[in-house]
């Protein structure tokens, strides 16, 4: 996506006249720009706009068809990243590159927790089976990662994204998979630094295909 193009279409709909008002709107440094005018836009900033102003995001992207959603008082569109949370061994792939949007009901969301900080993902590994299956996408607001025990987590642990059930005592986090064939891992004094919490898991879809 063109910068020139998007700045424009983002003037339009949110009524600014600068990159300065542009880096306000969306949250981000003044160089963040300068790099979108080499790089492309990233897809994020069309969401944050689409879901701001409930302005069609193949509009602000393209340019073609209407400028706002038919549903525009319902729908927040939450973006879908190409990281992997594992419920197994473990996945490399953290990459957080968006590669597509899912729409949620902005009422239903919005009670949830920060849309603004979600991200859909999908599941491998089959170690939260039957609960979560490889295939399944899950909703995660990085906004929650205070532990609140026996809730879904996406968890960084040793370089991997993890999805696991935790429970949390003074000194004592303990990591719990759905499929009986895989132990609990146990944390406690300076191991419970090695594990960084993403996000807590508010919904999950299943895939059938």
């Amino acid at each position: 996506m063109k910068f020139d193009d998007f700045f424009k279409r983002a003037s339009q709909v949110a009524e600014i006249g600068s990159q300065k008002d542009l880096a306000n709107l969306l949250g981000i440094e003044p160089p963040a720009i300068t790099l979108a005018k080499t790089r492309g836009v990233p897809k994020s900033w069309a969401l944050t706009l689409a879901n701001m102003f409930g302005v069609s995001l193949e509009w602000l992207k393209t340019g073609t068809g209407p400028v706002y959603q038919s549903d525009r008082p319902r729908t927040s569109f939450i973006p879908k990243v190409s990281a992997r949370a594992c419920a197994g061994t473990g996945s490399l792939e953290v990459q957080d590159n968006i590669i597509s949007e899912i729409p949620f009901g902005r009422s239903w969301i919005s009670q949830k927790g920060r849309p603004e900080s979600m991200v859909v993902m999908d599941v491998v590994g089959d170690s939260m089976s039957p609960e979560l299956e490889p295939g399944d996408s899950v909703l995660i607001d990085q906004s929650q990662t205070e532990i609140l025990s026996n809730n879904l987590y996406v968890l960084g642990h040793l370089d991997v994204l993890q999805i696991k059930r935790v429970q949390a005592r003074p000194g004592l986090i303990t990591l719990y998979s759905a499929n009986q064939r895989y132990q609990p891992v146990t944390l406690q004094g300076d191991e419970i630094e090695t594990l960084r919490i993403i996000g807590r898991v508010l919904w999950s879809s299943r895939n059938y295909a």
